[in-house]
């Protein structure tokens, strides 16, 4: 054999050779970066440390989103202010901001001597009622049995008559100075009365704000006490007379407030304003939200949106915008897998709203994603990948 078909000989063993066996650079490691970067682990103490929620991929019709920011308020029908009726002196307080009250609960005590006038002169024209009402049953009689004339019967009558006209004109005045009709009774029966009037809770509700304090003077003009009924809330929202067509009541609105991150609130379309403000262009849109839990408070910050779907537009999927992380020109959502471990998803989102995404690609109804602490998610997955790079 020469040297070259020595040569020709080796070189093709060689290649043969190369191709039956792995290099470094073709051989997969057991723990590869794509592995790696495919999802991240976290303990049950680095998930509530983050702040990590879970919630679904969901279904909601298409359309278009009306959003707005406004405070949260009590409704007027569930707000009282609490007065006294009277100029006197308070010699009692029984209740504080923030206790809880019902209606009728007493929340203070005042001595007034106006008060004590009134009921003396009630008593007063009561008893000249009751006299004058009894002269005259006794007139008529005796003019009936032809003893008297009649106009001694007649001007007993009409004695009676203004007797008992003054005796209602005391009463009202006691029904209007806060004399309940339960107190007035008692006063009719026993002839005993007390300079004293309880102020009372006009609804139930929350005492958000007291003035009142023992041994302070008080006119009918001061406020006293403030009560909120906050187990039904609302919020006026600012409507452009664009979008307006689109807003009718009863629609369902989504509300968020940056108290709670990540948490929706449902509400409704209560009324649409008739009026259009001259320099904003926009009505005044009533959104209620119960709040049995009192977890809104009234002067919060809220952003409403009112999901308006226009006709033939159909459903789509959609994921909270919480969940969306931006990885570049992509977006990412991280998936929670039945191991617990949370995988980095890359979607195509369609329709975006401050509250909402839709989802056009990458997953599927009913996966479970992070909704919050996404972020803390994103940083971990960085920081596997960074460590893989550095590996190679």
């Amino acid at each position: 054999m020469n040297r070259l078909s020595f040569v020709a000989r080796y070189l093709a063993a060689a290649l043969i050779a190369g191709c039956g066996a792995p290099t470094p650079e073709t051989e997969a490691p057991a723990d590869s970066s794509a592995a790696v970067a495919s999802h991240i682990r976290l303990t049950p103490e680095q998930v509530a440390s983050a702040g990590i929620t879970i919630g679904d991929v969901v279904q909601r019709p298409l359309g278009i989103a009306i959003e707005a920011s406004a405070q949260i308020e009590a409704m007027p029908d569930r707000v009282g202010r609490v007065g006294s009726r009277v100029a006197g002196r308070i010699v009692r307080v029984a209740a504080g901001v923030g206790d809880v009250v019902r209606e009728g609960t007493v929340l203070a005590v005042v001595d007034s001597p106006d008060l004590a006038r009134a009921k003396a002169d009630y008593l007063s024209t009561l008893a000249a009622a009751n006299l004058a009402r009894v002269t005259a049953d006794r007139e008529k009689a005796l003019f009936e049995r032809r003893i008297s004339a009649e106009r001694e019967w007649r001007q007993a009558e009409a004695d009676a008559i203004r007797a008992d006209s003054e005796k209602e004109a005391a009463e009202n005045r006691l029904h209007s100075l806060g004399v309940p009709d339960a107190e007035l009774a008692a006063l009719q029966n026993e002839g005993h009365y007390t300079s004293t009037v309880s102020l009372t809770a006009p609804l139930s509700g929350t005492v958000v704000e007291r003035s009142a304090s023992i041994g302070q003077a008080v006119e009918p003009a001061d406020l006293l006490f403030s009560i909120m009924d906050l187990r039904q809330v609302w919020i006026v929202m600012d409507v452009f007379e664009k979008d307006l067509r689109f807003v009718s009541a009863g629609q369902s609105a989504i509300v968020t407030v940056p108290a709670y991150p990540g948490v929706t609130f449902a509400g409704r379309v209560a009324n649409v304003g008739v009026v259009l403000e001259p320099q904003t262009r926009a009505a005044k849109v009533r959104v209620v939200l119960a709040n049995p839990d009192g977890r809104l408070k009234a002067g919060m910050f809220a952003t409403v949106e009112i999901q308006a779907a226009t006709r033939g537009a159909g459903a789509g999927m959609f994921v909270p915008a919480g969940a969306v992380q931006r990885d570049g020109a992509d977006s990412v959502v991280f998936v929670l897998r039945t191991d617990g471990a949370f995988e980095p998803r890359r979607i195509t989102s369609g329709q975006v709203s401050r509250q909402w995404i839709q989802v056009l690609k990458g997953l599927g109804l009913g996966d479970r994603i992070a909704v919050t602490g996404s972020f803390t998610l994103k940083a971990e997955w960085r920081k596997s990948e960074l460590g893989e790079s550095d590996e190679h």
